[in-house]
């Protein structure tokens, strides 16, 4: 983001993307939380398969009154022909506003249908409306916030904007808008907070605080709500599905119940609610809003369906954003490619025409120095490595790298040999012009010193006990500070693009001096 004082893709050299957490599936608990109630139907009859065994805290009913009985028995047939309508459709998650009614007592819900492959999941929670989530109030608020999106210039602009609006509107004590970096790690890089609440602002948390099985998860479901982490887990009832013989799968589920080791998280960091939604960009998880309450809180469906809403208003105006800054390094890239081409095609030999002149290599690339190595010659222009040292780069890269461009902004962990000159040149860019014959066009960039504030120390996010099995989140969040080394900035995808159209044209000026 253009103006953050930490950059997202700093080159980190330890993965903290935990595979022992990754690997755990949070699909399939048979739990959930006891806010609302779920019931898993068959699709051909609506009959209940399973119950959770809190439903007496909703209903006049236990589970065993519940199960195998067709789910028209306590819907108004108006409701249920509409479930039943709905249903032959589609595939997708349906809201619905029903009135159960059981021995006489009736109970309005907000209920979700979830259909699935073999079995349909219904989630109930208990009606609950106030002034101020009524439609008019909740669209008012949302396109206000809209407005305010809109009118940012810069992506730092925009999920500060998302974090503030987010807050007020939904009353959490803080907002954050955290980003994905490339290994997963996450930074935090807008936040509005409650003034006795800790700061977060640009600090990183490991990948294992958001592990591969629930960042996949947020594909399936458009958030995750935790109104207490104080709560006792509900069971299915029976447990195994009487269809698949299987645990049900409750990826889709907003009433899933959470790994202990994240409520236990909630609690280290001195929060007792949460609620967190995906931000999506190019059908890529780009980052999350993540949303904590100092006590519990359950926000009504109607606020969360707004949450909902604004969350992918913030992944499509960020996208917007992202490829309205793409397009203008293109075109600017562009520009300073049709210059460089004209003074190529007009040198006495390609090396010339990009090393020389008022458009260069350098400029082109943002380079510290560039090295045409090309018939047994290294012609350097800035500041470069040893022509030595070179040589053994190309004869590496030969070997190694050869077939197409190569670049990294960490290259002493790819070649270890550059670490004796990693203050020239931590990043390269390779273009090959005759890879076979060890010819090619160099670009370094020198390293860049960055410190990074991590949320607690990253080599301390998982704890285990003795038996090796059970563990725990780190129970300190104080900022921890690393500094990287033998790192350049990175290459945007638009640089490896214009690297990619000059090795074109050299190679057409090269079959021009030849022919």
């Amino acid at each position: 983001m253009s103006q953050q004082t930490a950059p997202v893709n700093i080159k980190i050299e330890k993965n903290y993307d935990s595979e022992m957490c990754g690997s755990i599936p949070l699909h399939l608990v048979n739990l959930i939380q006891p806010h609302g109630v779920l019931l898993v139907l068959d699709k051909k009859e609506l009959r209940i398969l399973q119950a959770s065994e809190n439903v007496g805290a909703f209903l006049p009913a236990t589970p065993e009154q519940l199960l195998q009985e067709p789910l028209s028995r306590f819907l108004p047939a108006a409701q249920y022909e509409e479930i039943q309508n709905k249903l032959e459709g589609t595939l997708e998650r349906i809201p619905l506003t029903l009135q159960f009614e059981v021995d006489g007592k009736k109970t309005a819900f907000s209920a979700l249908v979830l259909p699935q492959e073999e079995y349909v999941l219904l989630e109930l929670e208990e009606r609950q409306e106030t002034a101020q989530d009524s439609f008019i109030g909740l669209y008012q608020n949302i396109k206000y916030i809209t407005s305010l999106l809109k009118q940012a210039s810069t992506y730092q602009g925009i999920a500060q904007q998302a974090a503030e609006g987010l807050k007020k509107l939904s009353g959490f004590d803080r907002v954050m808008i955290y980003q994905f970096d490339p290994h997963w790690n996450g930074i935090v890089v807008a936040q509005a907070k409650e003034e006795d609440m800790d700061d977060y602002m640009d600090l990183r948390f490991p990948a294992s605080d958001v592990p591969k099985q629930a960042r996949e998860l947020y594909f399936r479901n458009p958030y995750r709500i935790i109104p207490t982490h104080n709560y006792e887990p509900v069971r299915l009832q029976p447990v195994i599905n009487p269809l698949t013989q299987r645990f049900t799968d409750l990826s889709e589920s907003n009433l899933r119940s959470v790994a202990k080791v994240h409520l236990e998280y909630l609690s280290n960091m001195n929060i007792t609610a949460s609620m967190s939604l995906p931000i999506i960009i190019d059908n890529k998880l780009w980052g999350l809003i993540s949303c904590h309450h100092k006590t519990a809180k359950y926000p009504s469906y109607e606020m969360r369906s707004a949450m909902e809403l604004l969350s992918g208003i913030l992944s499509a105006q960020l996208e917007a954003k992202q490829k309205e800054e793409s397009m203008a390094l293109r075109v600017y890239l562009r520009g300073l490619h049709v210059n460089l081409m004209e003074q190529l095609f007009s040198a006495a030999t390609f090396a010339e025409g990009l090393q020389e002149g008022s458009e260069n290599l350098i400029n082109l690339l943002s380079l510290g120095g560039t090295a045409v190595v090309y018939e047994g010659n290294v012609l350097k222009t800035g500041i470069t490595p040893e022509e030595r040292e070179i040589k053994e780069l190309v004869s590496w890269l030969r070997r190694n790298k050869a077939r197409s461009i190569f670049a990294t902004d960490a290259l002493p962990a790819e070649y270890p040999h550059s670490k004796a000159f990693s203050q020239v040149a931590s990043g390269l860019i390779a273009i090959p012009v005759n890879p076979e014959q060890g010819e090619f066009i160099l670009g370094f960039r020198p390293e860049v010193l960055q410190t990074i504030k991590w949320g607690g120390n990253p080599n301390n996010a998982i704890q285990m006990e003795p038996d090796g099995k059970n563990y725990h989140p780190r129970n300190s969040f104080a900022t921890y500070q690393e500094t990287v080394k033998q790192t350049s900035l990175p290459w945007r995808q638009e640089e490896y693009e214009a690297a990619e159209a000059l090795r074109n044209a050299v190679l057409e000026k090269i079959i021009r001096e030849k022919y």
